[in-house]
């Protein structure tokens, strides 16, 4: 690897193939947005691309929790144009396709899908911060003003946030005319004070066991966690027929902490089976760690599919590696070594390395699933979710929806610090009115949703209470909630037919 900088742009090298490889990494991402601004960065990418004449080479662009990336595959000189002109659309971003990009946003349901069973994991932990964010659905780029698309791209698509990988010749005479200016600071991913392991229950299918650890990359909670996938898979779909597949899923939140998930996808109505062998299997590792023939095992699979990726792979791993570090501050370390490290790894090192996040462990099942939580494990809420009453004036269905008997045990609570909304089951979602952080209307309905911080949502839909009670509750939003909190369609958007 050789690195580099063209106008100010680190840029990290290597030679390769005939057919020259750019990427041009941004660090921004999904974490980067609110509730209110999910999908900004999707927006913006493919703005971007959108506004690049068509091309006979290899070219997408892609977003990610932390880093937006546009790359081409092709002729230097080809490659070079297709760089050069992601930076000019950045830099004047126009807005021309927004409409239509927006339409294809919501073609590829992006907005209104939220995330899945890792980022319900990120949620629980994060809520609507960092990581979190991509578990929201979030009102949908319909809601995005242009003002807020065009100050997101001068923010964050600039030369202090951005690095570009090279793989083969770089092309002759490339520039990278980005703006000058250094990138925003990141907002906080605030985790939720955590006591002891937990379980918790989340609208996403599969199981997972998410555990968290801070300080410096430690390649044993890696193996660890390799080891804890092979036995819940020859646990639960080997021995039991419960499960398909199982896998480690791992996100660097800051330099000095990263989630560590193990997802296990599970049979319908087993996912209470599923979990139980999860935990049990943590459980025994923390206790007495893995053996030698599960670490050796381990070691081998790691060596497998490093053997089974070809050199090009490897080094384009690498400098993409490099490059997202620069932009990001995570620490990078390349395969070589980390594989080194990997194989290291003693039974004792993984055993306490595993005893070191076993308080974090999170613990998650469908929200469906029978599941009740197992001995040595804390019931952990997603959302502010409570049975008790919150004083306030109470806002029944109308009646049409009580005599048609639709309206179960629904009610919205109006008080002097916050809203409440009691759902069918009787649980009350309460949201004090400094935690609000997004109220958006319901375009085919005619009624609002109240957004928290706290993860709960207060659905107030003119179907159900009556336009009296929106035009009650919407007063009182306006009161305490501020301008920027709400969003509106943008002009032009098309209402749903109910």
């Amino acid at each position: 690897m050789q690195t580099s900088q063209i106008d100010g742009v680190p840029v990290f090298s290597a030679p390769g193939p005939r057919r020259t490889t750019l990427v041009l990494v941004f660090g921004v991402g999904v974490q980067d947005e609110t509730y209110q601004t999910r999908e900004l960065t999707h927006l913006v990418e493919h703005l971007v691309m959108g506004s690049l004449p068509k091309r006979n080479i290899q070219c997408n662009a892609t977003t990610t929790v932390d880093t937006t990336s546009f790359y081409a595959t092709g002729r230097p000189e080809a490659v070079r144009e297709f760089v050069e002109g992601v930076c000019a659309a950045v830099s004047d971003l126009s807005l021309q396709r927004a409409d239509a990009e927006i339409g294809v946003l919501q073609a590829e349901d992006c907005s209104s899908s939220g995330g899945g069973l890792v980022e319900s994991l990120w949620a629980a932990r994060y809520g609507l911060t960092g990581p979190g964010v991509a578990f929201a659905g979030g009102p949908g780029p319909q809601f995005l003003p242009d003002e807020v698309i065009r100050a997101h791209a001068a923010a964050w698509f600039v030369r202090g946030n951005a690095a570009l990988v090279c793989h083969g010749e770089l092309p002759e005479g490339l520039r990278l005319p980005l703006p000058d200016r250094p990138a925003p600071p990141h907002r906080p991913a605030l985790p939720r004070h955590q006591a002891a392991p937990a379980w918790t229950k989340s609208w996403t299918p599969g199981v997972g066991l998410q555990l968290s650890a801070t300080g410096p990359w430690d390649p044993a909670l890696r193996v660890a966690a390799d080891v804890l996938r092979e036995r819940v898979q020859d646990v639960a779909r080997t021995e039991r027929g419960l499960s398909y597949s199982a896998e480690v899923v791992t996100h660097d939140v800051a330099p000095d902490r990263r989630e560590v998930a193990v997802v296990v996808d599970a049979r319908e109505g087993q996912e209470g089976a599923v979990a139980e062998i999860l935990w049990t299997q943590f459980q025994d590792l923390c206790r007495t760690g893995p053996g030698a023939a599960e670490l050796a095992h381990a070691r081998e699979g790691l060596e497998e599919a490093l053997d089974a990726a070809d050199e090009d792979e490897l080094v384009r791993s690498d400098l993409m590696d490099a490059a997202v570090s620069a932009v990001t501050g995570i620490p990078a370390l390349p395969l070589a070594a980390w594989m080194e490290a990997c194989t290291a790894v003693t039974a004792p090192e993984a055993q306490a390395a595993l005893e070191r996040v076993r308080r974090s462990a999170l613990l998650q099942v469908p929200e469906w699933s029978d599941f009740a939580g197992l001995p040595g494990l804390q019931r952990w809420l997603i959302c502010g979710l409570t049975r008790e009453a919150v004083p306030g004036r109470t806002i029944r269905p109308s009646l049409a929806q009580r005599v048609l008997g639709r309206a179960g045990n629904r009610a919205i609570v109006l008080g002097d610090q916050g809203i409440a909304h009691r759902d069918p089951d009787g649980d009350v979602h309460a949201i004090a009115w400094s935690q609000v952080e997004n109220v958006f209307p319901i375009l085919d309905d005619g009624g609002v949703v109240v957004v928290g911080g706290n993860m709960c949502l207060v659905p107030v839909e003119r179907a159900v209470f009556g336009q009296r009670a929106v035009d009650q509750v919407s007063a009182r939003l306006r009161e305490v909630v501020h301008p920027q909190r709400w969003s509106a369609p943008r002009p032009g958007t098309v209402v749903p037919v109910a």
